[in-house]
């Protein structure tokens, strides 16, 4: 089959023929029919700092965000079954560590990450465990059913454990209006907060019309000063403040 691969260390990748996985004990294989382009990704083809960091083994398929068809399951499997459209889980998790058995899964003790760790999805096939296949409903098509992981993140942001009153009826910030930012913003517009400000750098000119297009009751130039922000967000919250900030930046402090 044919995939990207991160082979040297050094700017750029590789489109090269490899072999096709098979599905293990406990397995899927999937059919790769889109995949989305993460940050990560683009970190791992500049080779900067990060990905020189953090990627300990090469070579290695790249890319996580994605959704295809199972068409191979091995022993075990049965939640999925051949021919069931679904989106990857980027985090693949013991399942035994404490924080998993606790319900903390995000930050088990032994993660690996899809396309850093283990190869990814930009190829023409993936093998995942079965917990990471997560099925998907027929309305969902392969373009939304490959951002359904930034999506997942931004969810679990604005509500923790599904708690939609930690943000209902409430002044919220969101800073950085990135795609996972913009994503946050419509979640919170969904689920009633009162009244949304986002912070954007003002030379960012598609992400300000994405923000109001997406719901953003108020879009701030993040350039104009940590006072200039905080006395504007004062003055649209009759002086009171955000109730909730949710930082979508990922900027250096």
């Amino acid at each position: 089959m044919h995939a990207v691969v991160k082979r040297y260390r050094r700017p750029g990748a590789e489109l090269e023929e490899v072999a096709k996985p098979t599905a293990g004990k406990g397995e899927v294989l999937v059919e790769t029919r889109m995949t989305s382009i993460c940050g990560t990704d683009v970190h791992i083809w500049d080779w900067n700092h990060w990905a020189q960091t953090r990627l300990k083994k090469l070579p290695i398929i790249f890319g996580h965000e994605m959704c295809g068809e199972v068409v191979e399951v091995g022993k075990g499997v049965k939640s999925v079954k051949v021919g069931d459209m679904v989106s990857a889980e980027t985090h693949i998790v013991d399942g035994t560590c404490y924080q998993c058995r606790t319900g903390r899964m995000h930050i088990c003790r032994d993660m690996k990450i899809l396309g850093v760790d283990t190869d990814g999805v930009f190829a023409e096939y993936v093998k995942l465990p079965e917990m990471n296949a997560r099925k998907l409903p027929p309305k969902v098509g392969p373009r939304l059913g490959s951002l359904l992981e930034p999506l997942g993140n931004a969810t679990f942001t604005v509500m923790p454990n599904d708690c939609i009153s930690d943000v209902k009826g409430k002044n919220v910030v969101v800073t950085g209006a990135g795609p996972i930012g913009l994503m946050a913003v419509a979640i919170l517009k969904s689920v009633g907060a009162k009244q949304v400000i986002v912070s954007e750098l003002g030379s960012e000119k598609v992400r300000f019309s994405l923000a109001k297009k997406v719901g953003a009751d108020m879009i701030l130039d993040a350039g104009m000063g940590t006072e200039a922000l905080v006395k504007s967000v004062k003055e649209a919250t009759d002086g009171n403040g955000a109730d909730v900030c949710l930082e979508m930046s990922g900027a250096a402090v």
